[in-house]
């Protein structure tokens, strides 16, 4: 079997559990910005889109191939950076979050140059702020 066409049904699983948990997020009538499900609903719509592409059109490559990359030490490392990030994101200021999950990234995934992780992760965070804060007024977790 194809790994596309596998990997492509996890997506769509995975953009079908994204939509039904998004249906049970509670909005406000009267809300004068994007609603909560917006971005959830949209992220859903991509990934069975996604999905719906790498069922239809897989490409060459056979599912060991890939399982076995999927397995290799950065790949796992990276997996175990986003569940950090992921888990204490309420309770780290969202700046500093930020800023940290990108450096810690890039180096994990093979950056070496200091340049380039020093500022890299700062434009990424910043920018990633003023959007969310300021672009789509969404509060994000801030220290005081």
């Amino acid at each position: 079997m194809k790994a596309d066409r596998v990997i492509g049904l996890v997506i769509i699983m995975a953009g079908l559990g994204l939509a039904l948990a998004t249906a049970q997020i509670g909005i406000l009538a009267s809300q004068p910005t994007l609603s909560a499900r917006f971005f959830p609903y949209l992220l859903s719509g991509v990934l069975l889109a996604g999905g719906g592409v790498l069922v239809l059109r897989p490409g060459e490559t056979a599912l060991p191939d890939v399982v076995n990359r999927l397995l290799a030490g950065r790949a796992v490392a990276f997996a175990a950076l986003f569940l950090i990030y992921a888990l204490t994101f309420r309770h780290v200021d969202f700046r500093l979050g930020s800023w940290a999950f990108v450096l810690a990234a890039m180096w994990v995934l093979g950056s070496r140059r200091w340049l380039e992780l020093l500022i890299t992760p700062l434009c990424v965070s910043a920018a990633a702020y003023l959007l969310f804060r300021y672009g789509f007024t969404v509060l994000l977790p801030v220290w005081t």
